[in-house]
Protein backbone atom coordinates (compact mmCIF):
# COMPACT_ATOMS: atom_id res chain seq x y z
CA UNK A 1 0.00 0.00 0.00
CA UNK A 2 1.31 3.43 -0.74
CA UNK A 3 1.68 5.17 2.14
CA UNK A 4 1.59 8.76 1.29
CA UNK A 5 -1.30 10.86 1.96
CA UNK A 6 -4.10 10.90 -0.40
CA UNK A 7 -7.13 13.23 0.33
CA UNK A 8 -9.41 10.89 -1.52
CA UNK A 9 -8.37 8.00 0.06
CA UNK A 10 -8.61 10.03 3.31
CA UNK A 11 -12.09 10.78 2.94
CA UNK A 12 -13.36 6.76 1.98
CA UNK A 13 -10.73 5.90 5.98
CA UNK A 14 -13.41 8.55 7.75
CA UNK A 15 -16.67 7.28 6.00
CA UNK A 16 -15.30 3.67 6.97
CA UNK A 17 -14.67 4.74 10.22
CA UNK A 18 -17.96 6.55 10.92
CA UNK A 19 -19.71 3.61 9.15
CA UNK A 20 -17.93 1.27 12.33
CA UNK A 21 -17.86 3.50 14.85
CA UNK A 22 -20.59 6.03 14.12
CA UNK A 23 -23.94 4.55 16.21
CA UNK A 24 -21.24 4.19 19.17
CA UNK A 25 -19.55 7.09 18.98
CA UNK A 26 -23.03 9.23 19.01
CA UNK A 27 -24.31 7.59 21.56
CA UNK A 28 -21.41 7.66 24.04
CA UNK A 29 -21.55 11.26 23.13
CA UNK A 30 -25.43 11.27 24.01
CA UNK A 31 -24.74 9.78 27.44
CA UNK A 32 -22.40 12.36 28.31
CA UNK A 33 -24.12 14.97 27.02
CA UNK A 34 -27.42 14.03 28.83
CA UNK A 35 -25.61 13.27 32.21
CA UNK A 36 -23.95 16.35 32.05
CA UNK A 37 -26.94 18.82 31.66
CA UNK A 38 -28.72 16.69 34.19
CA UNK A 39 -25.86 17.68 36.72
CA UNK A 40 -25.44 20.96 35.61
CA UNK A 41 -28.97 21.93 34.91
CA UNK A 42 -30.08 22.14 38.38
CA UNK A 43 -28.34 25.41 39.32
CA UNK A 44 -30.98 27.17 36.92
CA UNK A 45 -33.79 26.32 39.22
CA UNK A 46 -32.66 27.55 42.37
CA UNK A 47 -33.41 31.16 44.10
CA UNK A 48 -31.25 30.79 47.01
CA UNK A 49 -27.66 29.73 47.32
CA UNK A 50 -26.75 26.20 47.61
CA UNK A 51 -23.44 24.68 47.39
CA UNK A 52 -24.53 21.22 46.25
CA UNK A 53 -25.34 22.77 43.08
CA UNK A 54 -22.10 24.49 42.84
CA UNK A 55 -20.57 21.21 43.53
CA UNK A 56 -22.45 19.53 40.64
CA UNK A 57 -20.44 21.38 38.47
CA UNK A 58 -17.27 20.03 40.04
CA UNK A 59 -18.56 16.46 39.79
CA UNK A 60 -19.30 17.21 35.85
CA UNK A 61 -15.91 18.28 35.38
CA UNK A 62 -13.99 15.37 36.90
CA UNK A 63 -17.17 12.81 36.25
CA UNK A 64 -17.76 13.75 32.51
CA UNK A 65 -14.90 15.97 31.35
CA UNK A 66 -12.10 14.09 32.55
CA UNK A 67 -13.25 10.46 33.26
CA UNK A 68 -16.01 10.04 30.45
CA UNK A 69 -14.16 11.85 27.40
CA UNK A 70 -10.75 9.70 28.37
CA UNK A 71 -12.98 6.26 28.48
CA UNK A 72 -14.12 7.57 24.56
CA UNK A 73 -10.29 8.47 24.05
CA UNK A 74 -8.88 4.68 25.16
CA UNK A 75 -11.58 3.34 22.84
CA UNK A 76 -10.47 5.16 19.53
CA UNK A 77 -7.74 2.15 18.90
CA UNK A 78 -9.68 -1.01 19.85
CA UNK A 79 -9.78 -2.27 16.67
CA UNK A 80 -5.59 -3.19 16.96
CA UNK A 81 -6.29 -4.92 20.44
CA UNK A 82 -7.10 -8.41 19.27
CA UNK A 83 -6.28 -10.85 16.33
CA UNK A 84 -9.44 -10.73 15.35
CA UNK A 85 -9.79 -7.12 14.55
CA UNK A 86 -6.56 -6.46 14.26
CA UNK A 87 -5.88 -7.97 10.98
CA UNK A 88 -8.93 -6.68 9.42
CA UNK A 89 -7.67 -3.41 10.56
CA UNK A 90 -4.58 -3.93 9.36
CA UNK A 91 -6.01 -4.86 6.31
CA UNK A 92 -7.81 -1.87 5.39
CA UNK A 93 -6.09 -0.64 1.91
CA UNK A 94 -5.16 3.20 3.42
CA UNK A 95 -1.64 4.95 4.61
CA UNK A 96 -0.67 4.53 8.25
CA UNK A 97 -1.45 8.55 8.11
CA UNK A 98 -4.57 8.27 6.62
CA UNK A 99 -5.29 5.54 9.16
CA UNK A 100 -4.30 8.27 12.28
CA UNK A 101 -5.45 11.06 11.46
CA UNK A 102 -9.05 9.64 10.91
CA UNK A 103 -8.78 8.89 13.85
CA UNK A 104 -7.71 11.53 15.52
CA UNK A 105 -10.16 13.82 14.12
CA UNK A 106 -13.08 11.70 14.94
CA UNK A 107 -11.51 12.09 18.83
CA UNK A 108 -10.91 15.75 18.12
CA UNK A 109 -14.69 16.48 16.90
CA UNK A 110 -15.72 14.40 20.15
CA UNK A 111 -13.71 15.85 22.83
CA UNK A 112 -13.23 19.39 21.84
CA UNK A 113 -17.22 20.47 21.33
CA UNK A 114 -17.40 18.41 25.17
CA UNK A 115 -14.89 20.81 26.73
CA UNK A 116 -16.79 24.01 24.86
CA UNK A 117 -19.91 22.38 26.20
CA UNK A 118 -19.29 22.33 29.76
CA UNK A 119 -17.54 25.69 29.69
CA UNK A 120 -20.55 27.38 28.13
CA UNK A 121 -22.86 25.23 30.82
CA UNK A 122 -20.72 26.35 33.15
CA UNK A 123 -20.74 29.99 33.11
CA UNK A 124 -24.28 30.58 31.72
CA UNK A 125 -25.88 28.61 34.51
CA UNK A 126 -24.28 29.88 37.26
CA UNK A 127 -24.29 33.38 35.73
CA UNK A 128 -28.22 33.35 34.85
CA UNK A 129 -28.38 31.80 38.36
CA UNK A 130 -26.84 34.58 40.33
CA UNK A 131 -29.03 37.04 38.39
CA UNK A 132 -32.47 35.21 39.99
CA UNK A 133 -30.92 35.41 43.49
CA UNK A 134 -31.44 38.22 46.02
CA UNK A 135 -29.48 41.12 46.22
CA UNK A 136 -26.71 41.10 48.64
CA UNK A 137 -26.80 37.47 48.92
CA UNK A 138 -24.02 35.24 48.25
CA UNK A 139 -23.41 34.13 45.05
CA UNK A 140 -22.15 31.03 43.06
CA UNK A 141 -18.49 31.34 41.97
CA UNK A 142 -17.52 30.75 38.69
CA UNK A 143 -13.88 28.89 37.68
CA UNK A 144 -11.51 31.74 37.71
CA UNK A 145 -9.51 32.24 33.95
CA UNK A 146 -6.73 30.88 35.32
CA UNK A 147 -7.86 27.68 36.37
CA UNK A 148 -9.70 27.07 33.33
CA UNK A 149 -6.73 27.56 31.15
CA UNK A 150 -4.92 24.70 33.35
CA UNK A 151 -8.22 22.78 33.11
CA UNK A 152 -7.82 23.17 29.48
CA UNK A 153 -4.43 22.40 29.76
CA UNK A 154 -4.90 19.19 31.89
CA UNK A 155 -7.60 17.63 29.80
CA UNK A 156 -5.74 18.05 26.26
CA UNK A 157 -3.02 16.10 28.07
CA UNK A 158 -4.83 13.64 29.52
CA UNK A 159 -6.56 13.00 25.89
CA UNK A 160 -3.07 13.14 24.33
CA UNK A 161 -1.92 10.76 26.48
CA UNK A 162 -5.24 8.33 26.70
CA UNK A 163 -4.60 8.88 22.95
CA UNK A 164 -1.22 7.07 22.76
CA UNK A 165 -2.41 4.34 25.36
CA UNK A 166 -5.04 2.89 23.68
CA UNK A 167 -2.80 1.86 20.77
CA UNK A 168 0.42 1.42 22.92
CA UNK A 169 -1.00 -0.83 25.10
CA UNK A 170 -3.19 -3.96 23.80
CA UNK A 171 -4.62 -5.15 26.99
CA UNK A 172 -6.15 -3.06 30.12
CA UNK A 173 -5.28 0.28 27.70
CA UNK A 174 -7.06 2.58 29.97
CA UNK A 175 -5.69 1.42 32.81
CA UNK A 176 -2.50 1.20 32.52
CA UNK A 177 -2.72 4.70 30.58
CA UNK A 178 -4.70 6.64 33.70
CA UNK A 179 -1.59 4.74 35.55
CA UNK A 180 0.73 6.24 33.40
CA UNK A 181 -0.93 10.02 33.77
CA UNK A 182 -1.66 9.59 37.11
CA UNK A 183 1.69 8.71 38.56
CA UNK A 184 3.93 11.19 36.40
CA UNK A 185 1.63 14.01 37.56
CA UNK A 186 2.53 12.71 41.24
CA UNK A 187 6.00 12.90 40.60
CA UNK A 188 5.62 16.34 39.02
CA UNK A 189 3.85 17.98 42.00
CA UNK A 190 6.15 16.28 44.11
CA UNK A 191 9.33 17.96 42.50
CA UNK A 192 7.51 21.16 42.21
CA UNK A 193 6.40 21.22 45.82
CA UNK A 194 10.08 20.21 47.06
CA UNK A 195 11.35 22.82 44.40
CA UNK A 196 8.85 25.80 45.89
CA UNK A 197 9.54 24.51 49.74
CA UNK A 198 13.77 24.69 49.11
CA UNK A 199 13.76 27.78 47.35
CA UNK A 200 10.95 29.79 49.53
CA UNK A 201 11.91 28.50 53.23
CA UNK A 202 9.94 28.10 55.81
CA UNK A 203 5.69 29.16 55.76
CA UNK A 204 2.71 27.21 56.94
CA UNK A 205 1.68 26.64 53.87
CA UNK A 206 2.55 26.52 50.34
CA UNK A 207 0.17 25.82 47.38
CA UNK A 208 1.66 25.16 43.87
CA UNK A 209 -0.13 22.80 41.05
CA UNK A 210 2.18 22.21 37.76
CA UNK A 211 2.65 24.69 35.23
CA UNK A 212 0.98 26.97 38.07
CA UNK A 213 2.65 29.97 40.72
CA UNK A 214 2.70 29.23 43.91
CA UNK A 215 0.55 30.74 46.63
CA UNK A 216 2.40 30.74 50.52
CA UNK A 217 1.24 31.33 54.00
CA UNK A 218 2.44 32.49 57.30
CA UNK A 219 -0.21 32.17 60.46
CA UNK A 220 -0.54 33.53 63.88
CA UNK A 221 0.14 37.11 64.78
CA UNK A 222 2.11 38.11 61.78
CA UNK A 223 -0.20 36.64 59.00
CA UNK A 224 1.61 36.78 55.92
CA UNK A 225 0.22 35.63 52.16
CA UNK A 226 2.32 35.75 48.67
CA UNK A 227 1.77 34.67 45.90
CA UNK A 228 4.48 34.13 43.12
CA UNK A 229 3.43 34.11 39.87
CA UNK A 230 5.80 33.27 36.81
CA UNK A 231 7.43 36.48 35.16
CA UNK A 232 5.87 37.40 32.31
CA UNK A 233 8.57 36.65 30.01
CA UNK A 234 8.31 33.39 31.06
CA UNK A 235 3.88 32.90 29.95
CA UNK A 236 4.65 32.34 26.52
CA UNK A 237 6.36 28.81 27.17
CA UNK A 238 3.35 27.98 29.53
CA UNK A 239 1.46 27.86 26.92
CA UNK A 240 4.08 26.53 24.06
CA UNK A 241 5.14 23.58 26.31
CA UNK A 242 1.93 22.24 26.98
CA UNK A 243 0.89 21.82 23.43
CA UNK A 244 4.58 20.77 22.96
CA UNK A 245 4.07 17.79 24.93
CA UNK A 246 0.67 17.07 23.62
CA UNK A 247 1.98 16.54 19.75
CA UNK A 248 4.93 14.95 21.16
CA UNK A 249 2.11 12.30 22.05
CA UNK A 250 0.40 12.28 19.23
CA UNK A 251 3.43 11.60 16.97
CA UNK A 252 4.62 9.07 19.34
CA UNK A 253 1.05 7.86 18.55
CA UNK A 254 1.68 7.45 14.84
CA UNK A 255 5.01 6.19 15.15
CA UNK A 256 3.00 2.89 17.39
CA UNK A 257 0.36 2.42 14.57
CA UNK A 258 3.32 2.57 11.99
CA UNK A 259 4.81 -0.09 13.63
CA UNK A 260 1.65 -2.51 13.65
CA UNK A 261 1.27 -1.69 10.51
CA UNK A 262 4.83 -3.03 9.85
Amino acid sequence: MNQTFDLHRFGLMLKLDLAEKGKNNLGTAALLVGVLLFLMLPVTFSNTYKGVFEGLHYIALFLILFLGSSLYTSSVFTSYASPSTGIAALMIPASTIEKFLSALLLNLLFIIPLLLLFLELHYSTLNYANSKLPSGSYQYHPLSNDLIQYICYSYMLIQGSIFLGSIYFTKASYIKSAACVIGTYVVVAILQITLANIMTGNFDKLVTFPFTGWQLWNFGKDFKYFQISYPDTFQPYLYIFPAFVLLSLWFISYLRLKEKEI
